[in-house]
């Protein structure tokens, strides 16, 4: 059939003129197809691009808000004056060498062990069940304002270290120190100006330093 047609199309002129304008209609359709598709596409893409934009400026909005918010948080949050000042000077005390500690009781020891591995809690609590066995001694009453301060618990240790400070102990002048600094934590400057370490060989220069500072 195909090769009859072909025989017939090239001796009929009104056939020939007939199939070429099917081609033409045919390919007048393809090529509105293609424009039709060719416009999808293109709003295709600009639908996507706009979705782009949409959500890069929600992503700006956002970065802005929490900018925003991180400043505000940050003017809030930041350390004070006397925070930062306690900060850079204060050191907790090391503890004592158990083997040297001052008393030979082992519940001692064993919360100066625990002291030492940061287990801060516990060895208050054992300390201060040892200070009602013995309400006068100063290692103990040391210690366990030492654990306060470590614990961020200065108020507590104030009035332990203030009696301290004023006996004639051994760790008289080491609570001399840190009662400056919980002083200072605290924001107490008449009470940090009343504590007298200023000559002290040890601890002058930082305590000069810290006056000058307030």
């Amino acid at each position: 059939r195909r090769i009859r047609f072909e025989l017939e199309l090239g001796d009929n002129a009104a056939l020939r003129a007939e199939v070429d304008m099917q081609r033409t209609n045919i390919l007048a359709v393809e090529l509105g197809g293609l424009d039709r598709l060719m416009k999808d596409l293109a709003a295709v893409k600009t639908e996507r691009r706009n979705e782009h934009t949409t959500w890069r400026s929600y992503l700006g909005y956002a970065a802005a808000a929490a900018l925003l918010l991180g400043v505000v948080t940050w003017l809030f949050m930041r350390p004070s004056a006397e925070e930062r000042l306690y900060a850079a000077y204060y050191v907790a005390d090391p503890g004592l060498p158990v083997a040297m500690g001052t008393t030979n009781h082992h519940a001692f020891h064993d919360a100066m062990v625990a002291y030492k591995l940061g287990d801060l809690r516990e060895a208050r609590d054992a300390w201060s069940a040892l200070l009602r066995d013995n309400p006068h001694s100063d290692t103990l009453r040391y210690y366990i304002a030492s654990a306060d301060l470590a614990l961020g618990d200065v108020r507590a240790a104030i009035p332990v270290l203030e009696r301290l400070a004023a006996e004639p102990s051994t760790f008289a002048t080491k609570a001399r120190w840190y009662l400056l600094l919980a002083y200072v934590r605290i924001g107490d400057t008449e009470r940090a100006a009343t504590v007298d370490l200023d000559l002290d060989p040890v601890y002058g220069e930082h305590v000069r330093a810290i006056k000058a500072a307030r």
